[in-house]
């Protein structure tokens, strides 16, 4: 009918997307073939995906849902709902800072057991750290960083689940979120679309825009007949944004997001790793571009139990954001008015002077500088 429609794909970056994927599940096979020299398990069919989405105006600017189209049209970013693991955390995190938790609250990471529903009768869970130990007293910051388990659940349980869910669901994530508490370990499964778009919000301070790949649509005689919102909504505190992004960019700096660091980039990531190591994720963003990486088996099956998204997807994500950033300009994260730094301990998190070798800059919303907390989540 003439009419003119202007997508948001970047070909450069949808081919760099690609070659990413492709070479980078290549390079997964071939280490996990290495390591299972001699067994029967056939390692054919691994899968991955990526979606790279513009913050600031929700446009997808590469898609790839899967290493060979010619092989399987199945869109992996969108039709595929998997456990987002550890990649939900910075839900359970943004909804305590909401309630006024700060990245320096000390949350006791010590065995814990509770009672859940399961086949019709309650059942003991104890949620256990992916390498079995306990760290006792740590920060919010540092469970975050280095995605440790236990306290999550704690936070999650002090907050309570459905406003986690709750806030989730603002963000972006469109599935339905199960109340329980292995929410605060992602056992509810995403896709990879809606969960890079609420990541997205982060690096947008706090506004969400629905993902979109269709910037206008213009008539024959010029009339613009559709166009992407480019305003978006608010759902999240630009202080609180600002947070989240500094927490996230120390989980690339010293956690177990390392393996996704671009040159000449402070990137903002998280890592997530299901049950038994069935689907990786990365996900994280620059103030330009966010994007989320999936790798696993169509039909779940472990990848190794002993394998982590921070070993295995952080080098594909890099991979392509190296591709995707290099000759844009980089950009520095402005710290909002509200936002007041503190020079804190990273263990304790209490205020320390320069002269104190674990002394790291810590950021509050003005108002809300670290104290002792006395519920009984905190000490």
């Amino acid at each position: 009918g003439g009419l003119r429609i202007f997508t948001s794909l970047d070909l450069e970056m949808q081919r760099n997307a690609t070659e990413a994927v492709q070479e980078g599940v290549k390079g997964i096979e071939k280490a996990l073939a290495g390591k299972r020299k001699g067994a029967t398990q056939n390692l054919a069919g691994l899968e991955g995906a990526l979606v790279a989405i513009e913050p600031a105006t929700g446009a997808i600017r590469a898609m790839v849902g899967g290493v060979d189209y010619g092989k399987s049209q199945f869109n992996r970013v969108v039709q595929a709902r998997r456990q987002p693991g550890s990649a939900f955390k910075p839900f359970v995190y943004a909804a305590a800072f909401e309630r006024g938790f700060t990245p320096a609250t000390v949350v006791d990471d010590f065995p814990v057991s509770f009672s859940i529903p399961q086949n019709g009768r309650y059942v003991d869970w104890s949620p256990e750290n992916y390498d079995h130990k306990f760290r006792g007293p740590v920060t919010l910051r540092q469970a975050l960083e280095e995605s440790i388990n236990v306290p999550t659940v704690r936070l999650l349980e002090a907050v309570g689940v459905d406003p986690v869910a709750r806030l989730a669901h603002r963000l972006g994530i469109l599935s339905d979120l199960r109340p329980e508490y292995g929410l605060a370990l992602g056992v509810s499964e995403v896709n990879d679309l809606e969960l890079t778009s609420a990541y997205a919000v982060f690096a947008n301070q706090g506004r969400y825009l629905p993902p979109t790949a269709i910037r206008r649509v213009v008539s024959p005689t010029g009339e613009v007949l559709q166009l992407a919102d480019r305003v978006g909504e608010r759902v999240l505190s630009e202080d609180l944004a600002f947070i989240m992004t500094s927490v996230l960019q120390g989980a690339v700096e010293r956690g177990t997001a390392k393996g996704g660091r671009v040159p000449g980039w402070r990137g903002a990531a998280k890592t997530g790793t299901s049950q038994d190591a069935a689907d990786l994720w990365f996900v994280g963003y620059t103030p330009t571009l966010a994007a989320g990486l999936w790798v696993g088996y169509d039909q779940p099956r472990t990848l190794g139990t002993h394998e982590t998204a921070g070993r295995l997807a952080a080098p594909v994500w890099a991979d392509f954001m190296r591709r995707a950033l290099k000759g844009v300009p980089s950009e520095t994260v402005l710290i909002p008015e509200g936002i007041l730094p503190v020079r804190v301990n990273y263990q304790t998190g209490l205020p320390t002077d320069a002269g104190d070798p674990g002394a790291i800059t810590e950021y509050f919303v003005r108002g809300a500088l670290p104290e002792r907390e006395s519920a009984g989540l905190v000490t």
